[in-house]
Order: structure tokens, then C-alpha cells, then sequence
């Protein structure tokens, strides 16, 4: 007979259970809205204004006080000699401030590998509003 068909070592159905309910907490879903959801490359930042220009380029973003230059990476791809630059998050905010409010970051040309007065797209999507 197998050691846990016996009735002195059988593990209490109960405790089964319990386990198996702690278990489904490990494995739920992260809260709505932690991932942004929208648009065909919804990792990249929502930017409200963009300059090109000789110096580099300036993106403006919505922040709750806590972003800063570092937090914010870049990529830079050419196809058929046009340079398109996608900016996105390292890692979400975990700001307390209640007000969104937007900042300036700039990049240089060099930074970025962008030749001087070469055409640059963006692929970020237009923010409208302040986000939560």
C-alpha cells in the first residue's frame, strides 16, 4: 500500500485545500491600468510636444515628479535612409505626487547617432491630456 493511501501519514484534505487557495493568489492578474493597453506600440511614451533640431531633439512628457533623464531610453532605426527614434519608460513611475505635470528632456544628435540636419520620425504616440 502506498504511503499516502495509509490512514496515519494521509494529509489532511483540508490542509490540501488551503494550500491550493494560497496558491491561486500567487497567480492572479496585475491591477488595471498598470500596463498601458492603446495603440500599436502601447511600451513607448506618450510625448505632447516634440523639436527637432541642429543641437538634438526635445521630447516633452507627463511626469509626477520623480522622472529624470536616465529614466528614459531610446532607439534609433534606419531603413532606406530615414531615421526614425522611439522613447520609452526603463520603469514605471512610483511617484506619490497627486498632479501630473509635463517636463522637457532633451537628447543630442551624437547621443541619438543622428547625422546634423538629418530627417528624424518619431514612432511615439501624441499624449492629449495629462494621465493619471
Amino acid at each position: 500500500m502506498p504511503i499516502w493511501a495509509s490512514n496515519d501519514t494521509m494529509i489532511p484534505r483540508r490542509f490540501l485545500v488551503l494550500g491550493a487557495l494560497a496558491l491561486t493568489g500567487c497567480a492572479s492578474l496585475p491591477p488595471a491600468g498598470a500596463f498601458p493597453v492603446a495603440g500599436p506600440f502601447p511600451e513607448l511614451e506618450a510625448v505632447r510636444l516634440v523639436r527637432s533640431g541642429p543641437e538634438g531633439v526635445v521630447i516633452e512628457i507627463a511626469s509626477r515628479g520623480c522622472s529624470a533623464r536616465p529614466d528614459i531610453a531610446f532607439h534609433v532605426e534606419r531603413k532606406g535612409g530615414v531615421a526614425t527614434v522611439a522613447f520609452a519608460r526603463r520603469r514605471m513611475q512610483t511617484c506619490s505626487e497627486d498632479m501630473a505635470n509635463w517636463i522637457e528632456i532633451a537628447f543630442t544628435r551624437a547621443e541619438l547617432g543622428l547625422a546634423a540636419g538629418e530627417p528624424v520620425f518619431l514612432l511615439n504616440p501624441l499624449a492629449e491630456t495629462l494621465g493619471p
